[in-house]
């Protein structure tokens, strides 16, 4: 009879106890744990800022050294173009050889070759075959003669201004009085 009443203690002690889960009848099972929520923030995304456009830095021309003088002696030579203010200081460029040369479409080329084998391209425009000068402009629509490009062995000089006489005859006589940005100025006359 005891082990009676000691089950009959434990059931009435279970049935006054106190029960923290929740059970409802009618379908379903609903239990409450008690946690508590987890916290929501809402970060508002600012708008990326728009790339700020920085031009380019303008490229700067390949630096001419002068070419050291060759043992060579000329007999000869068509004439001198001398290049002067620049950082090498005077530099005389003593004509042994050159071309003039139609490209079409009123272009023509002449290249002087040099004692220390370099070269001076002058590329111009012939809008007029009646005069024999060109000017450097920046105009392209002009209609007068214009220097198009110079390079010296084959790299192009951006020039500041200049001018180009090429007169025919029995021969070309050339003058030429050109001023660059960075390679002094060039200035001679040449027979060819």
């Amino acid at each position: 009879m005891k082990k009676l009443k000691v089950i009959l203690v434990i059931l009435v002690l279970s049935y006054f106890g106190k029960v923290n889960s929740q059970v409802r009848i009618g379908g379903g099972i609903d239990i409450n744990i008690n946690l508590p929520l987890p916290k929501v923030i809402i970060v508002k995304e600012e708008p990326k800022p728009r790339p700020v456009y920085h031009p380019k830095e303008e490229k700067r021309q390949k630096e001419h050294k002068p070419k050291k003088q060759h043992c060579e002696q000329y007999g000869y030579s068509f004439g001198t173009i001398i290049n002067q203010n620049n950082r090498f200081g005077r530099i005389d460029l003593l004509i042994v050889d050159a071309v003039f040369e139609p490209i079409g479409r009123g272009l023509e080329r002449i290249t002087y070759f040099t004692n220390t084998r370099e070269t001076l391209e002058i590329l111009i425009h012939t809008n007029n075959p009646n005069d024999f000068n060109y000017h450097y402009n920046n105009n392209p629509h002009c209609n007068s003669n214009a220097i198009v490009s110079v390079a010296l062995n084959g790299h192009e000089i951006p020039l500041r201004d200049g001018s180009f006489s090429l007169q025919p005859g029995r021969q070309f006589h050339s003058v030429v009085n050109l001023h660059s940005l960075y390679e002094g100025d060039f200035n001679g006359t040449v027979n060819f």
